[in-house]
């Protein structure tokens, strides 16, 4: 078993990889939308290699030089921990539980073949501290995913991303007259996290099979005030999206 990586999630540690903030996909958003505030998340992919360049190139898209994914980021990234953590354990399993979450620590922007390269990464930084690893942890990846419900999970994932890269590829054009777009742009990485503006809401809402619009507004502005300010520092992007809301709610009672 060279190579082989062995994990198991221990519970007491979940501040190493429950932060405020963690992706969900176009699917998962109308079964999540009343637990965690939601914005859209862009990020650069470089590819390791020309297996790993075809993998991507399934749900990426080009922008410029760049490879880019988008995804959906549900939580604050201020918060250190994750806002559904009760006493250090996850309170959504099952079908609510988002998929990213299943898939800890592994990453679905790499192949199944390539996870080797992202623990030993993960290992050097944000997992640094995971006591997930450890020699009597089971053998969850051996070039392969060993673990069935882990390897669903994963492409179930991947295929979500797949679907939604056409729509997020629309959506990330729409900011290229903001300054954090240009300033994401010049960067070599980085990170743009954006407001879900009034434009998108009811298209995003068709999609994700959410009938009462008004309870999705309802709910991310209420989710949006209680996370706005975080240690004493209020979160501007939280300012912005709330303005949508309120645009969208003042254009829709026009009509």
């Amino acid at each position: 078993m060279r190579g082989a990586i062995k994990f198991q999630c221990i519970l007491d540690c979940s501040n190493v990889c429950c932060g405020g903030a963690t992706i969900i996909t176009l699917k998962e958003l109308g079964k999540l939308y009343r637990f965690f505030p939601i914005t859209l998340g862009f990020s650069k992919i470089y590819p390791l290699n020309s297996i790993h360049r075809k993998y991507i190139e399934d749900f990426s898209f080009r922008y410029k030089s760049f490879y880019i994914i988008g995804d959906f980021i549900a939580g604050n990234r201020l918060n250190k921990k994750c806002r559904l953590l009760k006493n250090y354990l996850c309170s959504i399993h099952g079908s609510l539980k988002p998929l990213q979450c299943h898939i800890i620590p592994f990453s679905v922007t790499f192949p199944e073949a390539l996870q080797n390269f992202v623990i030993a990464e993960r290992r050097r930084t944000a997992f640094k501290e995971c006591k997930g690893f450890n020699e009597s942890s089971p053998v969850i990846w051996n070039g392969e995913f060993t673990d069935e419900k882990l390897r669903e999970k994963f492409y179930i994932l991947r295929n979500n991303l797949i679907e939604q890269r056409d729509m997020m590829n629309r959506f990330f054009l729409k900011f290229e007259n903001h300054i954090a777009f240009r300033k994401f742009i010049d960067k070599e990485s980085g990170f743009l996290e954006v407001p879900i503006v009034e434009d998108f809401i009811d298209e995003l809402c068709e999609i994700a099979l959410i009938d009462d619009i008004g309870d999705f507004l309802k709910s991310q502005r209420s989710l949006f005030i209680k996370e706005l300010t975080v240690g004493g520092i209020k979160n501007s992007l939280f300012v912005d999206a709330l303005n949508a809301i309120d645009r969208f709610k003042s254009l829709i009672s026009k009509i």
